[in-house]
């Protein structure tokens, strides 16, 4: 078994696939990954070996998790979308259901719209994946 296909062990009947689609039909998407609430990789598109994984998904846990405490504090709302733009890239973080969130890596040239439209796509899609295979550990209470 590869070591991408051992990241997604827990879920055999196709998440890496709606990964793997995602990058393959939007050319400016780099890697995907879902994450449980507590930032532990779930699954990851093809590319990605375990450890690149487990630090995209550590990443964007931190990175949604200060967007979250934000909103909190500051804003008063929810946080529904992260996205960080970086040099040579942007990463767009975006809750999946279940206790879980999709990380989305982009070339730094990507459309954020096209790339914030083809994640919510992808997003229905894997709440319904995880619907129908609740594995996921719950997530940890945020502090209030």
């Amino acid at each position: 078994m590869t070591e991408h296909r051992r990241i997604a062990a827990r879920f055999p009947d196709g998440l890496d696939c709606l990964l793997d689609d995602l990058v393959v039909r939007v050319g400016d998407v780099r890697h995907a990954v879902v994450l449980s609430g507590d930032g532990a990789t779930v699954s990851a598109s093809r590319g990605l070996n375990r450890r690149d994984a487990e630090q995209l998904a550590a990443v964007a846990s931190g990175f949604h998790g200060l967007a979250v405490g934000a909103a909190r504090r500051r804003m008063r709302g929810a946080a529904r979308q992260t996205m960080v733009a970086m040099e040579a890239g942007n990463l767009f973080v975006v809750a999946a259901g279940e206790g879980s969130y999709l990380a989305v890596l982009s070339a730094a040239t990507a459309d954020p719209a096209l790339i914030a439209s083809e994640t919510a796509r992808l997003v229905e899609r894997v709440e319904e994946h995880l619907r129908a295979h609740p594995h996921l550990p719950e997530a940890p209470a945020a502090p209030a």
